[in-house]
């Protein structure tokens, strides 16, 4: 049987590995975005940027055609993880992320817009409102 010391021990390795992995994907994200090229292959994306954080799956018709080309997504937190599981057609704005057509060549990709310091923060519009929450009072202009 194992006993608490160990257990906590193992715990705490197990974050710090999970802590490395998760901070290991954005510097070579940052550094092999320059290199993207639309059409190139997976297999040449993956060898500039690394294995994506998240990969959401390519939207496919009843019929079995393939709609859209997969997502890949670099430098998730368990927020934008979330997200994308939950709502996959959503794109958060604080990762880097690489679009492919139904071929699985890159048609297209963009760094993150905003990047915050905190998981609360998110971007705002020339007038300081967030995308998600409007303005709370009727228009001024009335």
């Amino acid at each position: 049987m194992i006993d608490l010391t160990s257990r906590i021990r193992a715990i705490g390795f197990g974050s710090f590995v999970m802590l490395l992995l998760a901070t290991g994907c954005a510097p070579q994200a940052r550094s092999g975005f320059p290199e993207l090229r639309v059409g190139i292959t997976s297999a040449e994306v993956e060898a500039l940027l690394g294995r994506p954080s998240v990969v959401v799956p390519p939207e496919i018709a009843e019929d079995g055609t393939v709609l859209v080309g997969p997502r890949w997504q670099y430098g998730d937190n368990l927020s934008t993880m979330t997200t994308a599981a939950t709502f996959p057609r959503t794109v958060p704005d604080r990762v880097w992320v690489v679009w492919f057509d139904p071929s699985g060549r890159v048609s297209s990709w963009r760094p993150p817009i905003v990047e915050a310091t905190s998981s609360v923060e998110s971007s705002s519009d020339a007038g300081g409102r967030t995308p998600l929450f409007g303005p709370t009072g009727p228009p001024r202009n009335r």
